[in-house]
């Protein structure tokens, strides 16, 4: 799991100078944080609305969509 829900998170960006990708461990870096850009994760939604418009736009969520019958199809 790269993401464990209910979990806050601070993303980090590091920058590296590197001519050579073997000197890489090496290298010189910077690590910048930007503290508007820490989230929660989640995987489960209160709001229904929000629940489809992930499934709607979640390539990997086919077995969750409507079938149009009123009933969700089986994978």
């Amino acid at each position: 799991t790269i993401l464990n829900s209910m979990h806050k998170y601070q993303p980090r960006f590091h920058i590296v100078r590197a001519n050579d990708i073997l000197k890489l461990p090496y290298s010189t870096f910077r690590t910048y944080v930007f503290p508007e850009t820490d989230f929660i994760a989640v995987t489960a939604y209160q709001n229904d609305k929000i629940t489809q418009l992930k499934i709607d736009n979640n390539p990997f969520a086919k077995g969750f969509r409507d079938t149009g019958n009123g009933r969700r199809e089986k994978r």
